[in-house]
């Protein structure tokens, strides 16, 4: 079986044909995009939980020819993103700090219950709130300066897209206007939607369409550098950008805000009230408990 560089695979084809594709395939990296806020330090939501299973399948096919032809090479794998910009971080109880989604995917591919993957295999990114930022860090952190060319994306149906759009930018432009081409190859990994509801799905369809659209008719086309793209990061972004950043920290443009529940689902949150999940904010110096959409205060910071 053949995968052709840049294009989508279905997570049920890959399963169906997993020796196969094991076999003819060799990467450098996978990389497992980040999708809302951990319930746990070790559970990430329902949706990424299934991104994490099905890498640790496909590693575990990788692993097999790896032993099978004497030799062979185990792809590194790095799990993306510090938060989302849709819903407050997990603070976790014992020392108040922030839970990276990326953590808690690591945690829980290293813990696997059925193909557990060594740590020595495992990285984290552990500043990207976004998909863009995603892209950026992920190339400026760790795939430039390794080397790894030969990528696999991957990410939930209802996010490929966007996805596939933002990594292909991203992972094209030279790093200046007069820099050589950065010559990656890119495989997308399209997971299966589990754990939402119909309508959520579709919500999180809805928003990743624009987005999609956006990317492809403006930012790619005005974002031609990975210098250019870090301008746009740290002048436009809300999470990047200096004076955005510091009028949020005023309670001037509350993020969270912009997000219907429908769509926060897709982000993490959860539809019943969970007083253990530790889903958190700071507010007046104080760590925040969110209880099914409302915050109380907890104890002093």
């Amino acid at each position: 079986m053949t995968w052709p560089t840049g294009t989508i695979l279905e997570e049920d084809e890959l399963i169906s044909n997993l020796d196969d594709y094991a076999s003819s395939l060799q990467v450098d990296a996978i990389l497992v995009l980040g999708g809302g806020v951990p319930s746990s330090p070790k559970d990430p939501p329902t949706y990424v939980k299934n991104r994490c299973d099905v890498v640790a399948k496909l590693i575990h096919a990788f692993q097999e020819r790896t032993t099978t032809n004497n030799g062979g090479h185990h792809p590194s794998v790095v799990c993306l993103s510090a938060g989302t910009a849709h819903l407050p971080q997990y603070i976790t109880p014992h020392n108040g700090l922030p839970l990276w989604e990326s953590t808690a995917s690591a945690a829980y591919l290293m813990q696997h219950p059925t193909y557990p993957i060594p740590e020595k295999h495992m990285f984290v990114e552990t500043t990207s709130y976004d998909t863009i930022s995603n892209a950026f860090f992920t190339r400026s952190t760790f795939t430039d300066i390794n080397g790894w060319k030969k990528i696999i994306v991957v990410t939930n149906e209802f996010h490929i897209h966007r996805t596939k759009a933002i990594f292909d930018w991203i992972f094209s432009v030279p790093n200046t206007e007069s820099g050589p081409s950065p010559n990656y190859e890119l495989f997308y990994l399209s997971c299966n939607n589990v754990g939402l509801s119909n309508e959520a799905v579709e919500a999180r369809r809805s928003h990743e369409k624009r987005g999609e659209t956006n990317v492809l008719e403006n930012l790619a086309k005005q974002y031609t550098t990975l210098k250019s793209v870090l301008g746009f990061l740290t002048t436009n972004h809300d999470f990047y950008a200096a004076n955005k950043l510091v009028r949020q920290s005023m309670g001037d443009g509350n993020i969270e805000k912009r997000s219907g529940n429908l769509l926060k689902l897709s982000y993490g949150q959860r539809q019943s009230a969970d007083s253990s999940s530790g889903s958190s904010l700071i507010q007046d110096g104080k760590i925040v408990v969110s209880v099914d959409g409302r915050y109380e205060h907890d104890k002093e910071n």
